[in-house]
Formats: C-alpha cells, sequence, structure tokens
C-alpha cells in the first residue's frame, strides 16, 4: 500500500510537471504582461499540490505586475495569492489579499475580477464562520456571472453558495446548488469541479443519516480523484468513506480509508484535511473506547487546527476531548473542555460581528465607486435628461423626506415610551425585591407576634419570682425545670432579636458589618430546620472579619444561601461554612452534600424568576436578589455543583479598611 502511494505521489508529479515544463520553457524568453500571464497559468496548476512552490510564482507575478504598473494583473496575482493561502487553510491571509484584489476591480470596474473576488471572499466568509455575509457575496459573484454570460467559474460559486446552507444544515437546498454545479462541470469539461460536486452531494447525504447513498458518491470521488491525479479532492472523498462507515458501524475498514485521508493530505501539506482526517480518527477510537488513542489523535488534529486557525474545527475538538473525559468518568476535565468551549463560542460570535463591521468601509466604497461611475455618465447627457433625472429625484427624494420624518416621530414616541417602561420596569423589579425580602421574613418570623417580648419578659419575670419565693424549698428537679423554662425565653428572645438584623432599611452599603456574626443569626433562624437533620460545621478565619456594606442585605444574602443548601438536603446531610481572608477581600465558602444543580441551570440560577420548585413554592427570585445583593456590595459569587454530590458557593466581598 505504501508503494502505491509513492507511484500515485509521483504520477501526479508527473502529469503536472508535464503541463508545467511546457510553461516553464515559454517563461525563459517571457517579459512583461507576457510573463505575468504565464505565471498565473503555472500557479493554478500546481498550487492544489505544490503550494509553496506556488507562492513563489505568485510572489513574482505581483512584483512584475507592479513592475509595468498594470492594476489588471495587479489584481489577479493579488487573488491568486489569496488563492494559495487559501488552499494551506491560512484563511485569514486569504482574505487580506482577496479584499486588496476586489478593491482595485471595483476601482477598474471590471465584472470579471469583481466576480471572482465576491465569490473568493465569500467563500472565505464561509469557513471564518460568518455565514450571512459569506451568502451575501456568493450570491453578488452567482449574478454577475449570469448577467455578463460568464460560464468560467459558475460551477465553483455554486458549490460555495451550496456549502453555506449545507452547514447551515439546509440539506436540500445545499443538494440543489451542488447538483446545478456538478452539471455545469460537466458541461464545460471541469473534471475537477465534477469532483468536488459528487463529494458536497454525498456529504449532504451523509448529514441527513442516508448512508447507502452516501457512500456511493464518495466511492464514485475516490475513483474519479485518482484518475484525474487529485490528491486534494480525493482525501476528501477518502474521509467520507470512512465517517460513513464509522456511522454504519463497519469497523474494519475505517481506519485504512482514515489513514489513506491523512497520508494524501500530508503529501500536499494539507492542514485543513490534516485536521479533519486525525479528527475522525480520534472519534473512531472514542467509539472503540480507546481512550488513549483518541486523545492522541485528537491532540495531532488540535496542533493542525491552532496552526491555520480553523475556527469551526477548535470548537468541535473542545467538544469531543468533553466527550472523551466523560466517557473516562473526569468530571474536572470535562468541566474545563466545556467551559473552554463556551469561551471561545463566543469570542468567535463577537469576532463574527466585528468582521461584518469592518465590512462597512468596504460597501461604502462599493457604492461611491457607482456614485462616480453614474457621475461621469450623467456628464454625456444633454441637459433635457439631466433635467429630467433631476426630476425623479425630487419627485422620488420628497416622498421619503415624508416616510423619514414621520418615521422619526414614531421613533421618539417609541423612545419615549421605552423610557418610561424602563422606569416603571425599575420600579416594579424594586417592588420585587422587596417582596421577597418580606416573603422571606414573613415565614421565618411565623407564629412570632408583634409583642412577643411582652409576654416573655412576663414568663422571665414570673419564673424570677417563683424561683425566688420558693428557694429553700424545691428540690433538685425543680430547678432543673426553672433552669430549662429560662433557657427557653433566653433562646425566643435571641430569635426574635436576630430577626431584626433582616427588617434594617439603611440603603447605605458602608458600614462595617460582622460577618461570622451575621452568619450565626442565620443559623439561628434556621435551627429549627437544621436540627436533629443537618449537622453544620463552621470554619471562621481568626483574621479581621468586619465587612463594607450593608448588615441588613447581608443577612438577607446569607440566609437565601444557606437556607438554599438546606433545602438541597432531602434527608440527612453536612452544611459546611468556612471563611478566609483573600488580600482586601473575604471569602465565605458555603458548602453542601445535597442534590446539587443540573448543569444545563448552573448559567439560569441567577436569572430573575427562574425556580424548579412547584407552582406557589418559590418565586424564583432569592438568588437573584442574593447575586445583585454581592454585586452592589463590589462582590462576586462562584457556583461549582455536580448533580447528586452537593454545592459549593463562593462569596467574595470587600473587607472594612478605614
Amino acid at each position: 500500500m505504501k508503494g502505491l502511494t509513492y507511484i500515485l505521489l509521483f504520477m501526479t508529479f508527473f502529469l503536472c510537471h508535464g503541463q508545467e515544463d511546457s510553461l516553464l520553457r515559454k517563461l525563459d524568453q517571457a517579459e512583461g504582461r507576457e510573463r505575468v500571464e504565464i505565471l498565473h497559468n503555472i500557479i493554478i496548476n500546481v498550487w492544489l499540490n505544490y503550494p509553496k512552490q506556488a507562492m513563489g510564482y505568485g510572489e513574482e507575478a505581483f512584483e512584475v505586475s507592479r513592475q509595468i504598473g498594470d492594476s489588471a494583473l495587479i489584481s489577479k496575482s493579488l487573488r491568486l495569492i489569496a488563492g494559495v493561502h487559501y488552499y494551506k487553510g491560512d484563511y485569514d491571509h486569504s482574505l487580506e489579499y482577496n479584499l486588496k484584489a476586489l478593491e482595485i476591480a471595483l476601482s477598474l470596474n471590471d465584472s470579471s475580477l469583481i466576480n471572482n473576488g465576491y465569490n473568493n471572499i465569500g467563500l472565505l466568509y464561509y469557513n471564518l464562520g460568518s455565514y450571512q455575509t459569506a451568502l451575501e457575496y456568493l450570491l453578488k459573484s452567482k449574478d454577475m456571472k449570469a448577467r455578463i454570460g460568464e460560464v468560467y467559474g459558475l460551477s465553483t460559486t455554486l458549490n460555495n453558495i451550496g456549502l453555506v446552507f449545507e452547514r447551515i444544515h439546509d440539506y436540500a437546498t445545499a443538494r440543489k446548488y451542488f447538483e446545478e454545479a456538478y452539471d455545469v462541470a460537466i458541461e464545460t469539461q471541469n473534471t475537477d469541479n465534477e469532483l468536488y460536486s459528487i463529494n458536497n452531494i454525498g456529504i449532504t447525504y451523509l448529514r441527513e443519516g442516508n448512508l447507502d447513498v452516501a457512500i456511493k458518491y464518495f466511492r464514485r470521488g475516490l475513483i474519479l480523484g485518482e484518475d484525474i491525479a487529485n490528491i486534494n479532492w480525493g482525501a476528501v472523498s477518502a474521509r467520507g468513506i470512512g465517517e460513513v462507515l464509522m456511522l454504519s458501524g463497519v469497523k474494519d475498514s475505517i481506519q485504512y480509508f482514515l489513514e489513506k485521508s491523512i497520508k494524501a493530505s500530508e503529501s500536499i501539506d494539507d492542514k485543513k484535511g490534516l485536521a479533519e482526517g486525525y479528527f475522525l480518527l480520534a472519534k473512531n477510537s472514542l467509539s472503540n473506547e480507546e481512550f488513549v488513542d483518541a486523545l492522541a489523535h485528537l491532540s495531532k488534529c488540535e496542533g493542525w487546527a491552532n496552526q491555520i486557525q480553523i475556527r469551526q474545527q477548535q470548537l468541535d475538538n473542545l467538544h469531543l476531548y468533553a466527550d472523551i473525559y466523560e466517557r473516562m468518568g473526569d468530571t474536572e476535565k470535562v468541566n474545563e473542555y466545556l467551559k473552554q468551549y463556551i469561551q471561545l463560542r463566543d469570542s468567535l460570535f463577537q469576532d463574527v460581528i466585528s468582521r461584518n463591521l469592518s465590512l462597512i468601509p468596504i460597501k461604502i466604497k462599493e457604492e461611491q465607486d457607482r456614485y462616480l461611475m453614474s457621475e461621469q455618465q450623467i456628464k454625456f447627457k444633454d441637459q433635457v435628461i439631466r433635467n429630467q433625472l433631476f426630476t425623479a429625484i425630487i419627485i422620488i427624494t420628497v416622498p421619503l423626506l415624508v416616510v423619514m420624518i414621520v418615521l422619526f416621530r414614531k421613533n421618539e414616541k417609541k423612545k419615549k415610551e421605552l423610557q418610561k417602561n424602563n422606569e416603571e420596569l425599575k420600579k416594579t423589579q424594586k417592588l420585587l425585591i422587596t417582596s421577597e425580602k418580606m416573603a422571606s421574613l414573613g415565614v421565618l418570623a411565623a407564629g412570632v407576634g408583634h409583642e412577643i417580648n411582652n409576654p416573655l419578659n412576663f414568663i422571665k419575670n414570673g419564673i424570677e419570682a417563683l424561683s425566688k419565693k420558693m428557694e429553700g424549698k424545691t428540690d433538685d428537679e425543680m430547678k432543673t425545670y426553672f433552669r430549662i423554662v429560662n433557657e427557653g425565653v433566653e433562646r425566643a428572645t435571641n430569635i426574635v432579636k436576630s430577626l431584626s438584623h433582616f427588617s434594617r432599611r439603611s440603603p447605605s452599603t458602608d458600614e462595617p458589618c460582622n460577618i461570622h456574626e451575621i452568619i450565626e443569626n442565620c443559623l439561628l433562624i434556621l435551627h429549627n430546620k437544621i436540627r436533629n437533620k443537618i449537622r453544620v460545621v463552621t470554619n471562621f478565619t481568626s483574621e479581621a472579619t468586619e465587612l463594607r456594606g450593608n448588615e441588613g442585605r447581608l443577612h438577607q444574602a446569607m440566609m437565601n444561601i444557606i437556607a438554599n443548601a438546606e433545602q438541597a438536603i432531602k434527608d440527612e446531610g453536612t452544611i459546611e461554612i468556612n471563611t478566609k481572608k483573600v488580600g482586601d477581600y473575604m471569602e465565605i465558602w458555603i458548602e453542601d452534600d445535597g442534590e446539587g444543580i443540573p448543569e444545563e441551570n448552573l448559567l439560569k440560577i441567577s436569572d430573575p424568576f427562574f425556580t424548579t420548585k412547584p407552582p406557589g413554592e418559590g418565586t424564583g427570585l432569592g438568588l437573584f436578589i442574593t447575586f445583585s445583593i454581592v454585586e452592589e456590595h463590589g462582590g462576586s459569587i462562584d457556583v461549582k455543583s455536580n448533580l447528586n454530590e452537593g454545592s459549593k458557593f463562593i462569596i467574595k466581598l470587600p473587607l472594612w479598611n478605614e
């Protein structure tokens, strides 16, 4: 098999260089424009399989074009250099050169150069994840080709449009464009695009799960790729066969086809193909529970993907890492890679936005060029036509101005309504927060009347009087009863006193607050719910514990978190509370071994009105208020949780520093 690979590479080299040798002989005698055009032809012959060689020819073509001052040749040279970067998988540099080429083409108003630029830029934005922008450029290219009757390159553009629809999972529409591209390739006898289309059609059937049809297209592609010595698309066909076999559960030949695709990609330095091949090998190893091999293959895939910044592949890699470690039972690694996945996904989203914003100057330049072209045409028309045009503009502009004025007034009215609604929403939010606070106090203070301190004092004074009166007349048993009653009264008094901390109305968050006393007060209030069920372990730091904040609000925040921990423990369990000083902040760790929080709910627990409790048992504002209180104190909350293992809340609050 290894020998066959070398034979195939030698034949490819021979066929490519057969055409190239003829061009090189002409190149020896050529100068100026003729030399540039020969260099362009050589680049197209070798850029797919020998990108380094193609890059050297491209740089020479650009330099000669610049020396003779031919803008059209400069634009084409830039576009071909961009093509070499594309086949190397370097999309950012390819986009840079294509945008420069398009700018020159627009200034020349060269339809052929412009529509090729639209096609190439559209394909690049597809690879960079900007699908809407990609489709916009590709459809421009298709429409311009139809308008000027240019068939050359139409098959490529149709294939590229299909790729966009395939990526957004509209496989039927994608296949329509791929089949149309195939027909054009057959008509124009373009075997490379014929192979490109065959592979793309196979991919749509693969994604739809129609594996029997998919593998037929990939086998056709593999045979055609070997016939025409197209190593790149032949490698795609081999990967497609390997993926179909993997999904079909046929294990015998998967490794063979995937390794065949990797060897082909290595021979032409196709980094994108290498990344895709190793990714599929990693998935295959995972399906066989060969975790070490899966990680090794995925590491190689990651290296290639990172080297050429294949965004979608980087995302897929992180997700596959999480899947592998999940099968290995390493929860910490799973969480680590899922966190990286979310961060990269959000970062790519921001990149797409930035990239779309960067298009604004280019689109403005397009409009300016069109305007200048129209202005030049107007100069050749007589005065009557100019007057008619001016009148038409007035007729069009006046209604537009009227519409704009009406829309402006409506927008102003909507803006005022929106401001009013925002103010009402803020008021409603404050009322809801207050309502939640008062609801919590109502549950905590159930059965405790407004005048409870008076009867407590009566009981205490009565017991003291009775004790004095019976002094010397009571036995040890009676003394024990007196002591128990006194302790009960003292405990009830402390509970009422603790409740007062939750009803403090001071708006200031610049008061010294003892966090240990606050936590002890909360535990005292929850004593009846906790006792005989939950063991509370406190490990308080001996360093300064005063925080800068609002004591009433901090009582409310701590109470919500500890109460949630108590509710998470259905039978028996432990709540552990630790404090430690970290710089100018105090960290409070509240950890329980209860039910835990499902992963899909972790990002929602700070949302208002989010609750997993049955209707009538929770408003969904407790943790929302808690997060709000901590944030208004300049602090932060980090939540870690594993289902059926428990949760840990890490609260960070600023210390009191005079």
